[in-house]
């Protein structure tokens, strides 16, 4: 039996078959393509692997599927859709192989298979091929066979799309706590609820402090509202328990206006087939009831805190006068006690034996941090205070502080806000900062010294806190020395002479002067070269 089609030559612009031209890379491609699958299965297959890799609302607009018979006998479904390059029609052949599906370019009712590893630019009609069709019937040409078709009937491909059932997936072994976002949960989760379960998941939802949004929908053949609720990064254990309860629906949005059940996933990637879902309905696909549910609109979610109920059924009333009862009782002290934590030194308790030592060390301390450090004097020692945080002219040192420059003395650091403490030592029981204060009785500007478990706290004044550089530097005593008159003698009166200058004025000027005649007198006879240097 003589072969049908005929390899394409490269370079090859005439073709037999009508409708047929090279592309951009030479290969030979038709005005419609044609994909026939053997049904309606492979079919959905195709179109689910085709949304995943591309957009289906650039074929759609343009796609046919028609029921169709063979002259033969058997049937078969038949993809029309308008002609691209070479690029898209491999993607297509590529995709309808995977699933069993054959890819034929043409135009009209007469079509020819597509370009394979034996015909790199393509296929045309071999001379003297028969294909005459009737308007209805489609030819297919193959190697050698060529397939009449015939169509039965034609399929809307947004409606095919909208009535595929959903197909079951497992959850993840460890619930949906284990991996919310395999489950599409991660960031938003929508919760269809029963009418009879609204208020008590809502209670629920309201006591873990899980942020909501709601709005009642009427679903079809349903007399009352069911509750749909938006849930922002829910936790995996909150949606374990709504999961659990008969009656709620868990819904991953998979586009901007279509939800999915989770344990459940449409055939079609919904989000590359935005075409398919016309009109501004929102669609919640529920795979337990295998239903469809079409709200008009996007829905208009309101704040969780309106949804809820709050009846308080008793009335609050004051209590009596207790403020005596059992005080004494309740009362602790501040101590102090070792700690291992490290804090920043405020200031330096040196001993008066180590003053000697201090005085040469304020040579070293930096004029900043200098400036900033204050002096107490105490009994137990010098407390050189670097600063604290009550701000003002003991403020915060900038840089590095003089206790921390010293290497004298015990450090000192500070528990509160003007409360100083040994260093390695912290007040017990913790409380707040400026409870500190108000039970040591302190002033605005006042400060609080610990020394020791057993002695009780010095209070420093501000009057008790000199600045350390006036308070270490001595005096200097400046001696006064008496100017002398001047015993200069008067200048006698200026003489002023007008003589004529000879053409050397200026030489032998100063031997002139010592010699006691003027520098302007022309010396008698040849003028004599100053002596230089013998060569």
């Amino acid at each position: 039996m003589p072969a049908l089609l005929e390899p394409i030559a490269a370079g090859q612009t005439r073709f037999h078959l009508q409708g047929l031209a090279p592309d951009a890379r030479g290969v030979a491609c038709g005005r419609e393509t044609l994909v026939a699958f053997p049904s309606l299965d492979r079919l959905v297959a195709f179109l689910g692997a085709y949304s995943e890799e591309c957009s289906l609302d650039e074929l759609i607009p343009t796609m046919t599927i028609e029921r169709a018979r063979r002259d033969g006998g058997g049937h078969a479904l038949l993809m029309r859709c308008a002609g691209a390059d070479s690029y898209a029609l491999d993607r297509l052949g590529r995709l309808s192989l995977a699933v069993h599906g054959q890819l034929f370019t043409g135009s009209g009712t007469v079509f020819v298979r597509y370009r394979d590893r034996m015909a790199p630019f393509g296929y045309d009609l071999a001379g003297g091929t028969a294909t005459a069709a009737s308007p209805e019937e489609v030819v297919v040409v193959d190697h050698d066979v060529a397939a009449r078709y015939r169509a039965l009937d034609r399929l809307d491909p947004v409606e095919l799309i909208q009535r595929l059932s959903l197909r079951q997936i497992p959850l993840p072994l460890g619930g949906i706590a284990g991996d919310p976002q395999l489950c599409g949960l991660h960031e938003i989760a929508l919760v269809l609820v029963a009418p009879g379960l609204s208020d008590r998941i809502l209670s629920y939802l309201w006591g873990n402090q899980v942020p909501l949004a709601g709005v009642r929908v009427a679903l079809a053949g349903e007399r009352r509202a069911s509750l749909l609720l938006r849930l922002r990064q829910p936790s995996g254990q909150v949606l374990d328990v709504l999961h659990g309860i008969p009656g709620v629906e868990l819904l991953a949005p998979v586009s901007q206006r279509a939800a999915v059940e989770i344990g459940y996933r449409h055939p079609i990637h919904l989000a590359s087939a935005s075409s398919c879902l016309p009109g501004d309905e929102m669609y919640l696909f529920r795979g337990r009831v295998g239903r469809v549910e079409r709200l008009d609109g996007a829905p208009q979610f309101i704040d969780g805190a309106h949804l809820v109920r709050s009846d308080v059924a008793a009335r609050a009333h004051e209590p009596g006068d207790a403020r005596g009862t059992a005080v004494q009782a309740l009362k602790v002290e501040l101590r102090l006690r070792p700690t291992a934590s490290i804090r920043e030194p405020r200031g330096a308790l040196i001993r008066w034996e180590q003053a000697g030592l201090l005085r040469r060390l304020i040579y070293l301390i930096p004029p900043m941090a200098l400036a900033a450090a204050r002096l107490a004097v105490l009994p137990q020692g010098m407390l050189v205070l670097t600063g604290s945080s009550l701000g003002g002219a003991a403020g915060l040192a900038a840089g590095v502080g003089a206790a921390a420059i010293i290497p004298l003395g015990m450090r000192i650091v500070e528990v509160a806000p003007g409360v100083l403490v040994p260093d390695g030592f912290e007040l017990w029981p913790h409380v707040r900062p400026q409870l500190v204060r108000e039970l040591l009785g302190l002033e605005a500007a006042d400060h609080a010294l610990f020394l020791g478990t057993d002695q009780s706290p010095l209070r420093l004044r501000p009057d008790h806190l000199a600045p350390l550089d006036s308070a270490m530097m001595s005096r200097l005593e400046l001696a006064v020395i008496e100017a002398s008159p001047s015993e200069m003698p008067p200048s006698g009166p200026a003489t002023l002479l007008n003589e004529r200058l000879g053409r050397f004025a200026l030489w032998g000027f100063g031997e002139a002067a010592r010699a006691g005649r003027p520098a302007a007198e022309e010396p008698s006879g040849t003028p004599e070269l100053p002596p230089g240097r013998e060569s």
